[in-house]
Protein backbone atom coordinates (compact mmCIF):
# COMPACT_ATOMS: atom_id res chain seq x y z
CA UNK A 1 0.00 0.00 0.00
CA UNK A 2 2.65 2.46 1.09
CA UNK A 3 4.74 1.68 -2.05
CA UNK A 4 1.61 2.86 -4.46
CA UNK A 5 1.16 5.59 -2.62
CA UNK A 6 4.89 6.90 -2.89
CA UNK A 7 4.55 5.98 -6.51
CA UNK A 8 1.23 8.62 -7.00
CA UNK A 9 2.68 10.77 -4.49
CA UNK A 10 5.87 11.54 -7.02
CA UNK A 11 4.39 10.41 -10.49
CA UNK A 12 4.73 14.07 -11.34
CA UNK A 13 8.35 14.06 -11.22
CA UNK A 14 8.82 11.12 -12.75
CA UNK A 15 6.66 11.95 -15.92
CA UNK A 16 9.02 15.22 -16.22
CA UNK A 17 11.82 12.79 -15.66
CA UNK A 18 10.61 10.84 -18.67
CA UNK A 19 10.02 13.81 -20.64
CA UNK A 20 13.52 15.04 -20.20
CA UNK A 21 14.85 11.61 -21.26
CA UNK A 22 12.95 11.99 -23.93
CA UNK A 23 14.27 15.30 -25.56
CA UNK A 24 15.63 14.72 -28.73
CA UNK A 25 17.08 17.46 -31.85
CA UNK A 26 17.91 17.51 -35.10
CA UNK A 27 21.61 17.36 -35.54
CA UNK A 28 22.90 20.10 -37.75
CA UNK A 29 25.58 18.19 -39.28
CA UNK A 30 23.95 14.55 -40.26
CA UNK A 31 20.41 15.91 -40.03
CA UNK A 32 19.30 12.88 -37.58
CA UNK A 33 17.85 13.45 -34.29
CA UNK A 34 20.05 13.41 -31.06
CA UNK A 35 19.12 13.24 -27.39
CA UNK A 36 19.52 17.29 -26.39
CA UNK A 37 18.25 18.20 -22.95
CA UNK A 38 19.12 22.01 -24.41
CA UNK A 39 17.93 24.61 -26.25
CA UNK A 40 20.34 26.52 -28.56
CA UNK A 41 19.99 29.89 -26.81
CA UNK A 42 20.68 27.92 -23.18
CA UNK A 43 23.99 26.73 -25.00
CA UNK A 44 25.04 29.82 -26.54
CA UNK A 45 24.32 31.55 -22.91
CA UNK A 46 26.14 28.93 -21.43
CA UNK A 47 29.27 29.38 -23.59
CA UNK A 48 28.77 33.69 -22.67
CA UNK A 49 28.86 32.83 -18.93
CA UNK A 50 31.82 30.37 -19.16
CA UNK A 51 33.60 32.40 -21.38
CA UNK A 52 33.99 34.68 -18.71
CA UNK A 53 35.43 32.05 -16.41
CA UNK A 54 37.77 31.35 -19.15
CA UNK A 55 39.15 34.91 -19.36
CA UNK A 56 39.19 35.25 -15.32
CA UNK A 57 42.14 31.84 -15.45
CA UNK A 58 43.75 33.28 -18.49
CA UNK A 59 44.84 36.20 -20.07
CA UNK A 60 44.01 37.47 -23.27
CA UNK A 61 47.52 37.84 -25.88
CA UNK A 62 47.92 41.48 -26.26
CA UNK A 63 48.31 41.59 -29.93
CA UNK A 64 45.48 43.13 -31.74
CA UNK A 65 47.01 42.31 -35.20
CA UNK A 66 46.92 38.82 -34.20
CA UNK A 67 43.98 38.75 -32.62
CA UNK A 68 42.25 39.81 -35.47
CA UNK A 69 43.93 38.07 -38.14
CA UNK A 70 42.78 34.79 -36.10
CA UNK A 71 39.31 35.95 -36.30
CA UNK A 72 39.54 36.86 -39.89
CA UNK A 73 40.68 33.20 -40.80
CA UNK A 74 38.26 31.27 -38.50
CA UNK A 75 35.20 32.95 -39.72
CA UNK A 76 36.23 32.55 -43.33
CA UNK A 77 35.90 28.74 -42.04
CA UNK A 78 33.10 29.46 -39.99
CA UNK A 79 31.37 30.79 -43.05
CA UNK A 80 31.29 27.34 -44.61
CA UNK A 81 30.30 25.55 -41.74
CA UNK A 82 26.91 23.58 -40.93
CA UNK A 83 26.02 26.62 -38.11
CA UNK A 84 26.81 29.55 -40.35
CA UNK A 85 24.49 31.63 -38.48
CA UNK A 86 26.24 31.76 -35.16
CA UNK A 87 28.38 34.58 -34.46
CA UNK A 88 31.79 32.95 -33.67
CA UNK A 89 34.42 34.25 -30.98
CA UNK A 90 38.07 33.28 -31.94
CA UNK A 91 40.48 34.30 -29.13
CA UNK A 92 44.50 33.99 -28.63
CA UNK A 93 45.09 33.40 -24.99
CA UNK A 94 48.82 34.37 -23.39
CA UNK A 95 49.47 30.96 -22.42
CA UNK A 96 52.33 28.62 -23.17
CA UNK A 97 50.49 25.54 -23.27
CA UNK A 98 50.22 23.32 -26.39
CA UNK A 99 46.16 23.68 -26.40
CA UNK A 100 42.64 25.18 -28.06
CA UNK A 101 39.29 24.34 -27.14
CA UNK A 102 35.89 25.27 -27.66
CA UNK A 103 32.78 26.24 -25.83
CA UNK A 104 29.07 26.06 -26.57
CA UNK A 105 27.51 28.77 -28.58
CA UNK A 106 30.79 29.61 -30.73
CA UNK A 107 33.13 30.59 -28.08
CA UNK A 108 36.59 29.04 -29.72
CA UNK A 109 40.42 29.21 -27.95
CA UNK A 110 44.00 28.91 -29.41
CA UNK A 111 46.95 29.38 -27.41
CA UNK A 112 50.09 31.04 -28.36
CA UNK A 113 52.08 28.01 -27.06
CA UNK A 114 50.49 26.01 -29.84
CA UNK A 115 50.54 28.86 -32.09
CA UNK A 116 54.36 28.67 -32.21
CA UNK A 117 54.70 25.13 -33.79
CA UNK A 118 52.47 25.79 -36.37
CA UNK A 119 53.60 26.63 -39.84
CA UNK A 120 51.37 28.20 -41.89
CA UNK A 121 47.66 29.51 -42.24
CA UNK A 122 45.90 26.36 -43.02
CA UNK A 123 47.56 24.55 -39.94
CA UNK A 124 45.94 27.42 -38.47
CA UNK A 125 42.81 26.98 -40.06
CA UNK A 126 42.68 23.15 -39.39
CA UNK A 127 43.13 23.73 -35.66
CA UNK A 128 40.28 26.36 -35.58
CA UNK A 129 38.32 23.93 -38.15
CA UNK A 130 38.21 20.76 -35.75
CA UNK A 131 37.09 22.91 -32.69
CA UNK A 132 34.49 24.51 -35.09
CA UNK A 133 33.49 21.03 -35.65
CA UNK A 134 32.97 20.18 -32.00
CA UNK A 135 30.81 23.39 -32.31
CA UNK A 136 28.36 22.26 -35.21
CA UNK A 137 27.62 19.36 -34.07
CA UNK A 138 27.24 20.02 -30.19
CA UNK A 139 29.44 17.41 -28.81
CA UNK A 140 29.47 19.43 -25.47
CA UNK A 141 25.82 19.83 -25.64
CA UNK A 142 25.53 16.03 -26.53
CA UNK A 143 27.99 14.75 -24.24
CA UNK A 144 26.17 16.27 -21.44
CA UNK A 145 22.65 15.47 -22.32
CA UNK A 146 24.19 11.68 -22.62
CA UNK A 147 25.50 12.48 -18.82
CA UNK A 148 22.43 14.16 -17.61
CA UNK A 149 20.21 11.48 -19.03
CA UNK A 150 22.54 8.52 -17.46
CA UNK A 151 21.87 10.60 -14.19
CA UNK A 152 18.16 10.19 -14.03
CA UNK A 153 18.56 6.75 -13.24
CA UNK A 154 20.15 7.56 -10.11
CA UNK A 155 17.33 10.55 -9.82
CA UNK A 156 14.54 7.79 -9.86
CA UNK A 157 16.35 5.98 -7.35
CA UNK A 158 16.76 8.53 -4.59
CA UNK A 159 12.86 9.33 -5.44
CA UNK A 160 11.90 5.60 -4.58
CA UNK A 161 14.79 5.72 -1.50
CA UNK A 162 13.54 8.98 -0.12
CA UNK A 163 17.42 10.10 -0.64
CA UNK A 164 17.68 13.61 -2.13
CA UNK A 165 19.66 14.99 -5.33
CA UNK A 166 20.12 19.13 -5.64
CA UNK A 167 19.99 20.79 -8.88
CA UNK A 168 23.78 21.37 -8.41
CA UNK A 169 24.24 18.33 -10.33
CA UNK A 170 23.72 20.28 -13.57
CA UNK A 171 26.39 22.22 -13.05
CA UNK A 172 28.84 19.95 -12.10
CA UNK A 173 28.18 17.27 -15.17
CA UNK A 174 28.73 19.99 -17.58
CA UNK A 175 32.13 21.11 -15.81
CA UNK A 176 33.36 17.51 -16.18
CA UNK A 177 31.97 16.88 -19.23
CA UNK A 178 33.69 20.15 -20.32
CA UNK A 179 36.74 19.63 -18.19
CA UNK A 180 37.50 15.80 -19.33
CA UNK A 181 37.30 16.42 -23.30
CA UNK A 182 35.39 14.43 -25.76
CA UNK A 183 35.68 10.41 -26.59
CA UNK A 184 37.27 9.11 -29.90
CA UNK A 185 34.12 8.94 -32.16
CA UNK A 186 33.46 13.07 -31.24
CA UNK A 187 36.95 13.44 -31.85
CA UNK A 188 37.11 11.94 -35.61
CA UNK A 189 34.14 13.67 -36.13
CA UNK A 190 35.30 17.35 -35.40
CA UNK A 191 38.44 16.14 -37.80
CA UNK A 192 35.37 15.20 -40.41
CA UNK A 193 33.83 18.23 -40.53
CA UNK A 194 37.31 20.27 -39.91
CA UNK A 195 38.63 18.91 -42.86
CA UNK A 196 35.59 20.08 -44.92
CA UNK A 197 35.48 23.27 -43.48
CA UNK A 198 39.33 23.10 -45.26
CA UNK A 199 38.37 21.98 -48.19
CA UNK A 200 35.24 24.19 -48.48
CA UNK A 201 37.62 27.26 -48.05
CA UNK A 202 40.31 26.25 -50.35
CA UNK A 203 42.50 24.86 -47.75
CA UNK A 204 44.69 22.26 -48.40
CA UNK A 205 42.97 19.29 -45.72
CA UNK A 206 45.98 17.43 -45.68
CA UNK A 207 47.21 20.46 -43.43
CA UNK A 208 45.31 18.33 -40.31
CA UNK A 209 47.68 15.70 -41.02
CA UNK A 210 50.12 18.16 -40.74
CA UNK A 211 49.41 19.94 -37.38
CA UNK A 212 48.95 16.21 -35.68
CA UNK A 213 52.61 15.01 -36.84
CA UNK A 214 54.23 18.22 -35.22
CA UNK A 215 51.95 17.77 -32.06
CA UNK A 216 52.80 14.31 -31.84
CA UNK A 217 56.78 15.05 -32.53
CA UNK A 218 56.22 17.66 -29.87
CA UNK A 219 55.08 15.20 -27.06
CA UNK A 220 57.73 12.91 -28.37
CA UNK A 221 60.21 15.95 -27.41
CA UNK A 222 58.53 16.82 -24.51
CA UNK A 223 59.01 13.26 -22.74
CA UNK A 224 62.95 13.37 -23.83
CA UNK A 225 63.32 17.07 -22.19
CA UNK A 226 61.60 16.20 -18.65
CA UNK A 227 63.49 12.81 -18.57
CA UNK A 228 66.35 15.25 -18.85
CA UNK A 229 65.29 17.36 -15.69
CA UNK A 230 63.81 14.17 -13.84
CA UNK A 231 60.19 15.13 -13.74
CA UNK A 232 56.90 13.86 -15.45
CA UNK A 233 56.27 14.73 -18.75
CA UNK A 234 53.43 17.30 -19.60
CA UNK A 235 51.68 15.77 -22.41
CA UNK A 236 48.76 17.44 -24.51
CA UNK A 237 45.32 15.74 -23.60
CA UNK A 238 43.38 18.04 -26.07
CA UNK A 239 43.29 18.43 -29.63
CA UNK A 240 44.10 15.67 -31.80
CA UNK A 241 45.89 13.61 -29.00
CA UNK A 242 43.86 10.88 -29.36
CA UNK A 243 45.07 10.42 -32.86
CA UNK A 244 48.39 8.29 -34.67
CA UNK A 245 49.34 10.33 -37.16
CA UNK A 246 49.59 6.77 -39.35
CA UNK A 247 45.84 5.98 -38.12
CA UNK A 248 43.82 4.71 -40.91
CA UNK A 249 40.65 5.63 -40.60
CA UNK A 250 41.90 9.09 -40.18
CA UNK A 251 43.45 9.33 -43.24
CA UNK A 252 40.29 8.15 -44.82
CA UNK A 253 38.36 10.56 -43.23
CA UNK A 254 40.29 13.70 -44.18
CA UNK A 255 40.81 12.46 -47.94
CA UNK A 256 37.19 12.40 -48.27
CA UNK A 257 36.67 16.02 -47.84
CA UNK A 258 38.80 16.60 -51.38
CA UNK A 259 35.24 16.34 -52.78
CA UNK A 260 34.63 19.50 -51.39
CA UNK A 261 37.50 21.65 -52.26
CA UNK A 262 35.94 24.62 -54.85
CA UNK A 263 38.70 24.74 -57.32
CA UNK A 264 41.88 22.67 -58.07
CA UNK A 265 44.02 25.42 -56.22
CA UNK A 266 44.85 24.86 -52.46
CA UNK A 267 45.57 27.78 -49.91
CA UNK A 268 48.51 27.59 -47.54
CA UNK A 269 49.47 30.73 -46.43
CA UNK A 270 53.29 29.80 -45.06
CA UNK A 271 54.66 33.01 -45.34
CA UNK A 272 51.50 35.01 -44.63
CA UNK A 273 51.58 33.33 -41.22
CA UNK A 274 55.30 33.13 -40.54
CA UNK A 275 54.94 37.27 -40.68
CA UNK A 276 52.17 37.53 -38.62
CA UNK A 277 53.90 35.49 -35.44
CA UNK A 278 57.02 37.29 -36.05
CA UNK A 279 57.54 38.80 -32.48
CA UNK A 280 55.20 36.50 -30.85
CA UNK A 281 56.03 35.88 -27.24
CA UNK A 282 57.23 32.21 -26.84
CA UNK A 283 57.67 30.55 -23.57
CA UNK A 284 57.26 32.31 -20.50
CA UNK A 285 55.25 35.44 -20.17
CA UNK A 286 55.76 38.88 -17.92
CA UNK A 287 52.76 38.69 -16.48
CA UNK A 288 52.73 34.88 -15.21
CA UNK A 289 56.89 35.48 -14.93
CA UNK A 290 59.94 34.35 -16.25
CA UNK A 291 62.15 31.55 -15.59
CA UNK A 292 66.14 32.18 -16.44
CA UNK A 293 68.62 29.17 -14.74
CA UNK A 294 67.75 29.34 -11.23
CA UNK A 295 66.23 32.74 -11.33
CA UNK A 296 62.38 33.81 -11.49
CA UNK A 297 61.62 37.00 -12.15
CA UNK A 298 57.65 38.65 -12.33
CA UNK A 299 58.52 41.92 -14.47
CA UNK A 300 54.54 42.76 -13.41
CA UNK A 301 55.09 42.43 -9.71
CA UNK A 302 58.43 43.73 -9.42
CA UNK A 303 59.86 41.07 -8.01
CA UNK A 304 62.73 38.12 -8.35
CA UNK A 305 64.17 35.26 -6.07
CA UNK A 306 66.46 32.45 -6.50
CA UNK A 307 65.04 28.82 -6.57
CA UNK A 308 67.46 25.36 -5.64
CA UNK A 309 69.53 24.47 -7.48
CA UNK A 310 68.67 21.46 -10.04
CA UNK A 311 65.19 21.80 -9.35
CA UNK A 312 62.58 21.96 -12.08
CA UNK A 313 60.11 24.80 -12.04
CA UNK A 314 56.36 25.10 -13.45
CA UNK A 315 55.42 28.63 -13.70
CA UNK A 316 51.44 28.38 -13.76
CA UNK A 317 48.92 31.34 -14.17
CA UNK A 318 48.23 31.56 -9.95
CA UNK A 319 51.03 30.34 -8.50
CA UNK A 320 54.80 29.08 -8.85
CA UNK A 321 55.77 25.50 -8.35
CA UNK A 322 59.45 24.37 -7.94
CA UNK A 323 59.89 20.55 -8.06
CA UNK A 324 63.02 19.07 -6.28
CA UNK A 325 64.77 16.28 -8.95
CA UNK A 326 62.77 12.75 -8.41
CA UNK A 327 59.68 14.75 -6.60
CA UNK A 328 60.55 14.12 -3.23
CA UNK A 329 60.11 17.94 -2.41
CA UNK A 330 57.98 20.73 -3.66
CA UNK A 331 57.93 24.44 -2.97
CA UNK A 332 54.82 26.54 -3.59
CA UNK A 333 54.45 30.12 -4.13
CA UNK A 334 51.82 32.19 -4.24
CA UNK A 335 50.32 35.90 -4.23
CA UNK A 336 47.64 37.03 -1.61
CA UNK A 337 46.20 40.83 -1.28
CA UNK A 338 46.73 41.98 2.56
CA UNK A 339 43.49 43.51 3.44
CA UNK A 340 43.96 44.51 7.02
CA UNK A 341 46.89 46.01 8.90
CA UNK A 342 48.07 43.02 10.66
CA UNK A 343 51.33 41.48 10.99
CA UNK A 344 52.64 39.04 8.58
CA UNK A 345 51.98 36.57 11.57
CA UNK A 346 48.70 37.45 12.12
CA UNK A 347 48.53 36.69 8.07
CA UNK A 348 49.31 33.13 8.74
CA UNK A 349 47.18 32.50 11.44
CA UNK A 350 43.85 34.59 9.99
CA UNK A 351 44.13 34.17 6.20
CA UNK A 352 46.08 31.00 5.74
CA UNK A 353 43.89 30.07 8.93
CA UNK A 354 46.88 28.01 10.62
CA UNK A 355 46.46 28.83 13.79
CA UNK A 356 49.76 26.30 15.56
CA UNK A 357 52.95 27.45 14.12
CA UNK A 358 56.01 26.09 15.08
CA UNK A 359 59.36 27.48 15.65
CA UNK A 360 58.05 30.53 14.46
CA UNK A 361 60.28 33.70 13.40
CA UNK A 362 60.17 37.10 12.47
CA UNK A 363 62.35 38.04 9.86
CA UNK A 364 63.33 41.36 7.69
CA UNK A 365 63.75 40.09 4.26
CA UNK A 366 65.63 42.63 2.01
CA UNK A 367 63.84 45.39 3.69
CA UNK A 368 60.45 43.51 3.80
CA UNK A 369 58.85 42.20 7.03
CA UNK A 370 58.03 38.76 7.24
CA UNK A 371 57.66 35.69 9.93
CA UNK A 372 58.14 31.75 9.08
CA UNK A 373 57.60 28.47 10.79
CA UNK A 374 56.83 25.20 10.51
CA UNK A 375 53.53 24.04 10.11
CA UNK A 376 51.64 20.84 10.28
CA UNK A 377 49.98 20.04 6.82
CA UNK A 378 48.54 16.92 5.98
CA UNK A 379 50.47 15.12 8.83
CA UNK A 380 53.38 16.64 7.51
CA UNK A 381 55.77 19.37 8.63
CA UNK A 382 55.69 22.27 6.13
CA UNK A 383 57.31 25.22 6.12
CA UNK A 384 55.30 28.60 5.91
CA UNK A 385 56.26 31.95 5.02
CA UNK A 386 54.84 35.16 4.51
CA UNK A 387 56.23 38.20 2.81
CA UNK A 388 55.49 41.65 2.72
CA UNK A 389 55.74 43.37 -0.37
CA UNK A 390 53.81 47.09 -0.65
CA UNK A 391 49.98 45.60 -0.63
CA UNK A 392 50.52 42.02 -0.80
CA UNK A 393 51.51 39.04 0.85
CA UNK A 394 53.87 36.69 -0.87
CA UNK A 395 53.55 33.23 0.58
CA UNK A 396 56.04 30.00 0.45
CA UNK A 397 54.81 26.59 1.16
CA UNK A 398 57.51 23.94 1.40
CA UNK A 399 56.56 20.29 1.68
CA UNK A 400 58.19 16.81 1.42
CA UNK A 401 56.31 13.26 0.09
CA UNK A 402 58.39 11.58 3.22
CA UNK A 403 58.59 13.20 6.54
CA UNK A 404 61.96 12.03 7.00
CA UNK A 405 63.56 14.43 5.02
CA UNK A 406 62.13 17.56 5.82
CA UNK A 407 65.31 18.41 7.45
CA UNK A 408 67.46 18.04 4.15
CA UNK A 409 65.31 20.25 2.20
CA UNK A 410 63.83 22.72 4.83
CA UNK A 411 67.15 25.09 4.57
CA UNK A 412 66.10 25.24 0.95
CA UNK A 413 62.70 26.54 1.40
CA UNK A 414 63.73 29.27 3.76
CA UNK A 415 67.03 30.11 1.57
CA UNK A 416 64.39 30.55 -1.46
CA UNK A 417 62.29 32.81 0.69
CA UNK A 418 65.36 34.80 1.94
CA UNK A 419 66.08 35.33 -1.58
CA UNK A 420 63.07 37.45 -2.21
CA UNK A 421 63.29 40.61 -3.03
CA UNK A 422 62.57 43.62 -5.60
CA UNK A 423 62.75 43.82 -9.00
CA UNK A 424 66.59 45.90 -9.82
CA UNK A 425 66.98 47.49 -12.87
CA UNK A 426 69.28 45.56 -14.50
CA UNK A 427 67.36 42.23 -13.80
CA UNK A 428 64.43 43.92 -15.87
CA UNK A 429 66.99 43.55 -18.67
CA UNK A 430 67.39 39.70 -18.04
CA UNK A 431 63.31 39.00 -17.69
CA UNK A 432 62.36 40.26 -20.73
CA UNK A 433 60.53 37.18 -22.59
CA UNK A 434 61.89 34.97 -25.35
CA UNK A 435 60.23 36.05 -28.71
CA UNK A 436 59.63 34.64 -31.94
CA UNK A 437 61.73 36.36 -34.73
CA UNK A 438 61.10 35.06 -38.37
CA UNK A 439 64.56 35.10 -40.83
CA UNK A 440 65.68 34.16 -44.29
CA UNK A 441 67.88 30.82 -43.79
CA UNK A 442 71.42 31.46 -45.34
CA UNK A 443 73.17 29.38 -47.72
CA UNK A 444 75.29 26.68 -45.49
CA UNK A 445 72.83 27.24 -41.98
CA UNK A 446 72.44 24.48 -39.89
CA UNK A 447 70.40 23.62 -36.93
CA UNK A 448 73.42 22.70 -34.96
CA UNK A 449 75.18 26.43 -35.71
CA UNK A 450 71.59 28.09 -35.11
CA UNK A 451 71.16 26.28 -31.67
CA UNK A 452 75.23 27.63 -30.35
CA UNK A 453 73.33 30.64 -30.11
CA UNK A 454 69.89 30.20 -28.99
CA UNK A 455 69.04 31.21 -25.42
CA UNK A 456 67.24 28.00 -25.30
CA UNK A 457 68.76 25.93 -22.53
CA UNK A 458 67.97 21.98 -23.01
CA UNK A 459 67.95 20.41 -26.08
CA UNK A 460 68.02 23.47 -28.18
CA UNK A 461 69.06 21.81 -31.47
CA UNK A 462 65.55 20.25 -31.52
CA UNK A 463 63.34 22.25 -30.11
CA UNK A 464 64.26 24.64 -33.28
CA UNK A 465 63.64 21.87 -35.48
CA UNK A 466 60.44 21.22 -33.95
CA UNK A 467 59.33 24.97 -34.07
CA UNK A 468 60.57 24.77 -37.87
CA UNK A 469 58.56 21.38 -38.52
CA UNK A 470 62.24 19.80 -39.36
CA UNK A 471 62.15 17.35 -36.30
CA UNK A 472 64.27 15.68 -35.91
CA UNK A 473 66.90 15.50 -38.98
CA UNK A 474 65.51 18.37 -41.09
CA UNK A 475 67.94 21.09 -42.30
CA UNK A 476 67.01 24.86 -43.27
CA UNK A 477 67.22 25.21 -47.05
CA UNK A 478 68.98 28.83 -48.45
CA UNK A 479 66.18 31.44 -48.73
CA UNK A 480 63.27 29.67 -46.62
CA UNK A 481 61.78 31.77 -44.00
CA UNK A 482 63.02 30.39 -40.21
CA UNK A 483 61.95 30.95 -36.68
CA UNK A 484 64.22 31.87 -33.81
CA UNK A 485 64.03 32.64 -30.79
CA UNK A 486 65.73 35.99 -29.33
Amino acid sequence: MSYYFAMYKFLPTLLILLLLISGCATNPVTGEQDLVLMSEQEEISLGRQTHQEVLQRYKVYEDPDLQAYVQSVGEHLAAKSHRSDLIYRFTVLDSKEVNAFALPGGYIYITRGLMAYLNSEAELAAVLGHEIGHVTARHSVRQYSAAQAANVGLIIGSILTGVGQTGAQLGQIFGTVLLRGYGREHELEADQLGAEYLARSNYDPQAMMEVIRVLKNQEELEKKVAMAEGREPNIYHGLFATHPDNDTRLKETIASAEKYKSSAATLTGRETYLHRIDGMIFGDSPYEGIVRGRNFYHPDLGIAMQLPAGWHVRNLPTQLLAISPEGKATLQVEVMDINKRISPKEFIATRLNIKELGSGTALTIHGNEAYTGIATINNKPARVTAIYLDTRAYIFGGLCKDCKLFAKFDTQFLDTAKSFHRMTASERELAKPLRIHIVQAEAGTTYSQLAKNSPLKNFPEEQLRLINDMFPTGQPQTGALLKLLQ
